[in-house]
């Protein structure tokens, strides 16, 4: 018995062995097609730390602005990002009454601060002021 599995192993070592030191010039048409990959191995890992600062902009939407008196001037419903990648633009609702009637209005983004409450200011921003600004419609 212990000879058959020695005949078998070195039977199968042979045929393996010939098939690992075929003559490459001997091309079969299944050997232009390159091995599909079986696995991988890492290389190199680098670990980096990465520090954003600013603020979420889910948390912001619905956000109530404030000028600096602390008077309530709009609230915050959308923001636009330009081709930068940057925020250009707050889209802002004004005027209206329990959420009737208001309307919205674009309000460059730079122009926007906070406060030690974490709220939203515009700064030099008056209720009227923002009403009075052209009415922003969305691309359709």
């Amino acid at each position: 018995m212990k000879f058959n599995q020695i005949v078998c192993a070195a039977a199968m070592a042979s045929l393996l062995s010939s098939a690992l030191y075929a003559d490459e010039n001997k091309k079969s048409p299944q050997s232009a097609v390159p091995a599909p990959v079986v696995g991988g191995a890492i290389v190199d890992i680098t670990a980096t730390a990465v520090l954003a600062t600013g603020y979420r902009a889910t948390k912001l939407i619905g956000s109530d602005i404030y000028n600096k008196e602390g008077d309530k001037v709009g609230q915050v419903d959308d923001f636009i990002i330009g081709s930068d990648n940057n925020v250009s633009f707050a889209v802002i609702s004004v005027g209206g009454f329990l959420g009737m009637g208001n309307r919205l209005v674009a309000v460059p983004a730079n122009l926007f601060t906070s406060n030690k409450k974490g709220q939203v200011v515009f700064p030099n921003g008056k209720k009227g002021d923002l009403e009075a600004l052209p009415e922003f419609r969305y691309a359709e």
